[in-house]
């Protein structure tokens, strides 16, 4: 079977860092960890687990689907909204900020 290309979609990476402060790793315990429905998102970490400076600083990938890029955006910018991360300083706001941004649009 060949493959069919339907639609558009969009990833970002959420990584427990600190934009403010170059991107510098953010560690701590994952004290509130949650996740929207209704977008894939992979991931291998979950409340109360440790992030270290010893392992990759990525949370998880969001990835939001749409017939097309305009609705794949807006579906991406519902579930980084709808994302819940608390004990470590993490790149969301960033995200948030990008997929709004105009020029992203």
């Amino acid at each position: 079977l060949e493959p069919r290309i339907a639609g558009h979609a969009i990833e970002v990476r959420l990584y427990a860092e600190d934009p403010a402060r170059d991107f510098a790793p953010s560690v701590g315990t994952l004290r509130h960890l949650a996740f929207p429905e209704r977008v894939r998102v992979d991931t291998g970490v979950r409340a109360g687990d440790a992030v270290s400076v010893n392992y990759d600083p990525m949370l998880a990938k969001i990835i939001a689907h749409g017939a097309d890029r305009e609705e794949a955006r807006k579906r991406l910018l519902r579930a980084l909204h709808a994302t819940e991360v608390a004990g470590v300083r993490t790149n969301l706001p960033l995200l948030r900020a990008i997929v709004a941004h105009p020029g992203f649009a």
